[in-house]
């Protein structure tokens, strides 16, 4: 990839879950990369941090409520250019103990906040007459099997989906939307789930083919590949990040 520095001089990117992990990081390469970055997470102390440490701004925003999704998009000062969608996560439950509330629970975030984040923003630019690079951060676990994590699981591929459902629907108007499919990557939040079960790191290195987790800065550069102006004849496409996860013997 040929470095896409100036190309996001200027442009508006919202990122959701921008206040750790992934999203962290992709805010703060958009960042110096000279866009006006507008970061959207329920955590508001974490955002706000982040926020200030690359010079940009923070709202709370709960991507699982269209209300408070739909003020957000409105509220910007004009469409944006840029959204990724990096808010999700779920508590891990064994397939027999997922009930119905944890079901629809991690649904609405990792399928449902993606699609609203999607839509309201796309409805914007289709008004405006903006193009648009959407990019959703999904999981190499919506294969399956996930043990513990079915319903994570399930609500990813949902995402997946969406992303290639979307990207044929919303082309006439001028949206692009793609994915970048994570392997296991070393964030703030799979560090407490690895805490509580200290096998788990060493097995996932040694089962993958360039021997080590990834970083967030790992899978960030797909990300930015997308939502840029080098990618503006790719739409729909999966591009998976794993350390080679999907080939693994």
């Amino acid at each position: 990839m040929s470095d896409t520095t100036g190309g996001f001089a200027g442009r508006l990117a919202v990122v959701t879950g921008g206040a750790s992990g992934i999203g962290a990081d992709v805010c703060r390469r958009l960042a110096s990369a000279g866009a006006r970055v507008v970061i959207a997470d329920i955590d508001e102390d974490g955002a706000e941090s982040m926020a200030k440490s690359i010079g940009c701004i923070s709202r709370v925003v709960d991507v699982c409520n269209r209300s408070e999704v739909a003020a957000f998009i409105a509220g910007l000062d004009r469409s944006p250019d840029i959204l990724v969608t990096c808010a999700g996560g779920a508590e891990r439950c064994s397939a027999l103990d997922v009930d119905e509330d944890l079901f629809d629970d991690t649904f609405q975030l990792n399928a449902g906040g993606f699609w609203r984040c999607a839509q309201e923003a796309a409805r914007r630019a289709r008004d405006e007459h903006v193009p648009l690079a959407v990019v959703h951060v999904a999981s190499s676990l919506h294969r399956g099997p996930a043990p513990g994590l079915s319903h994570f699981s399930a609500a990813k591929a949902a995402s997946v989906a969406l992303v290639r459902c979307l990207a044929q629907e919303l082309a006439p108007v001028g949206v692009r939307v793609n994915g970048v499919i994570p392997g296991p990557v070393d964030t703030p939040a799979t560090a407490r789930v690895w805490e509580t079960m200290p096998d788990v790191p060493l097995a996932i290195t040694e089962r993958l083919p360039l021997g080590r987790v990834g970083k967030p800065d790992d899978v960030t550069p797909a990300i930015l590949w997308l939502a840029s102006d080098e990618a503006r004849w790719v739409t729909g496409t999966l591009l998976t990040v794993d350390g080679g996860l999907d080939v693994a013997p």
